[in-house]
């Protein structure tokens, strides 16, 4: 996909711990019908279509879903995006913790977002000032009051997971916050909806993904895999299978739009 125009906006400092960004997307439409891999990366996500809504398929599934103004959480497994008109997408990028610190019971599935929210911006308030629409809906759906359940033991270990993707177990991070393994996996179900080894995954490979992404043609599997901190090249391939559907080469050659776009402004781990 040709990417006309992607921007990031930061949210209300109000919302700094339940958003990472909103998004915004425009690109005309593609001369063929496009397959774009949305893969997964320990956020959920609210995206509205202001234009032509394209389809979400997941692999492996016979599932096709309209991708428009819809609730997209966190997962483990990745998506892939059909677009054949043109794209005009906004969205919401939460931290890992923030769709179930606006909404107690966010959805485990994807949801359309009127089935999540009391209500959200209309496509005349986005197309004006999208950060202003986003602000205002996302400060009027937050609780207001203290936030219990461990919220603080999620916060900690994602951000030591995030620092550092290879030198961390579930049982290193329990015991560096001092919590049990079953107190930190009902923690991160309960915050993130996928368990602390399953968010590890994800991270892990996010990391290979950007260096698969960064690197030349030339360098090795095996070096890449290494680099990422997995223990050998068949245990990085396992898991790019699983969170694209697709093996490492067959997805470096194919580099779509979507991939690039999400991984061009990540910083380095």
């Amino acid at each position: 996909m040709v990417i006309m125009e992607y921007r990031r906006f930061a949210p209300d400092p109000r919302l700094s711990e339940t958003v990472e960004h909103y998004w915004l997307i425009v690109a005309p439409a593609p001369v063929e019908e496009i397959r774009a891999v949305l893969i997964p990366n320990g956020r959920a996500t609210v995206q509205f279509c202001l234009g032509e809504p394209g389809h979400r398929l997941r692999p492996g599934t016979t599932s096709v879903e309209l991708n428009a103004d819809v609730l997209l959480p966190v997962t483990t497994d990745p998506y892939v995006l059909v677009q054949s008109g043109p794209s005009h997408y906004v969205g919401v990028q939460f931290t890992p913790w923030g769709a179930a610190t606006a909404w107690h019971d966010a959805p485990r599935e994807p949801t359309p977002i009127g089935d999540v929210a009391t209500g959200h911006p209309t496509d005349a308030a986005l197309k004006d000032d999208l950060c202003a629409a986003l602000d205002r809906w996302l400060l009027a759906e937050l609780s207001p009051g203290p936030v219990r359940g461990r919220r603080d033991t999620v916060v900690s270990a994602v951000r030591m997971v995030d620092q550092d993707t290879e030198g961390h177990t579930v049982a290193s991070l329990g015991a560096t916050l001092g919590v049990s393994t079953a107190t930190l996996y009902r923690a991160f179900r309960r915050w993130i909806g996928i368990s602390p080894k399953e968010y590890l995954s994800v991270r892990r490979y996010e990391r290979f993904m950007a260096r698969l992404i960064e690197q030349s043609r030339g360098n090795s599997p095996a070096m890449l895999a290494a680099a990422a901190g997995y223990a050998d090249q068949a245990h990085a391939a396992r898991e790019f299978r699983r969170h694209t559907g697709m093996n490492a080469t067959a997805f470096r050659d194919r580099l779509d739009g979507i991939a690039e776009m999400m991984f061009r402004d990540m910083p380095p781990r």
